[in-house]
């Protein structure tokens, strides 16, 4: 059986102790000449009298082979990813200086590349591209930017109560953007505008109903005032004929 040791500060050490030390920040960054040097003590320290099979060293070279090749393979992806990134709408998870996360939205304006490493900018700011946890379609951005428009625009309606028929025009307008909404653009508006915009076109539907009745009520009278003159006038002229 061959015995895994490295050399720490003049004594001998298990090797795969002292890798799990440094396991958690520093085991994806080992390079090639690392592992070599990790490989040639492994070999110097070794059980002469049970010494570790040409094979397994073999093995454990392939095998990290493979892994710096699938490193590698990753981040050229991720470079890769990270320049159609430009114009999309995404949500980024930056952590602060406290390890807290702070979620934020936008578009991205440009990509950077700095040590292997992708950066995106952001409304001014930069952030890694390996904090990017969502990026939109160009479809559900356009979806996103029109539900905000008309929201921006159901916040400057008066209050319900305060509506008059001058304001019916623009209601019907609102109401005819949101109809022509796809189901999924409507699922993503909040359901306090959706809402809201429902008062404002029950409310207009309600001041018309109470100007058609008016305006009915106010046809019957006339036509009662008309009736009415008519048999006065009637009265009068046969009175005059008698």
């Amino acid at each position: 059986m061959g015995v895994s040791a490295v050399v720490d500060k003049g004594q001998v050490t298990n090797m795969e102790s002292a890798m799990s030390k440094d396991q958690k920040s520093a085991s994806s960054n080992v390079d090639k000449d690392q592992f070599m040097t990790l490989l040639v003590a492994q070999m110097k320290y070794q059980d002469p009298l049970e010494p570790t099979s040409n094979t397994e060293y073999i093995s454990q070279y392939a095998t990290f082979s493979e892994l710096e090749q699938m490193q590698n393979m990753s981040k050229s992806l991720e470079l890769s990813r990270a320049s159609e990134l430009v114009g999309k709408l995404v949500t980024i998870n930056p952590t602060d200086d406290n390890g807290l996360r702070d979620p934020l939205q936008g578009q991205v304006d440009s990509v950077t590349y700095s040590g292997n490493k992708a950066y995106i900018t952001v409304d001014g700011r930069t952030f890694s591209a390996g904090d990017v946890s969502e990026v939109m379609s160009d479809d559900y951005a356009n979806a996103v930017k029109a539900i905000e428009a008309l929201a921006a625009e159901i916040d400057k309606m008066p209050n319900v109560n305060e509506l008059t028929l001058a304001d019916a025009g623009k209601v019907d307008a609102l109401g005819a953007i949101y109809d022509a909404f796809s189901d999924s653009t409507k699922q993503l508006m909040d359901s306090s505008y959706v809402t809201s915009l429902t008062q404002l076109r029950n409310r207009i539907a309600s001041l018309r109903a109470l100007e058609e009745e008016n305006a009915k009520n106010a046809e019957e009278d006339n036509k009662e005032t008309a009736t009415e003159t008519e048999t006065e006038e009637v009265k009068e002229t046969e009175g005059t004929a008698l």
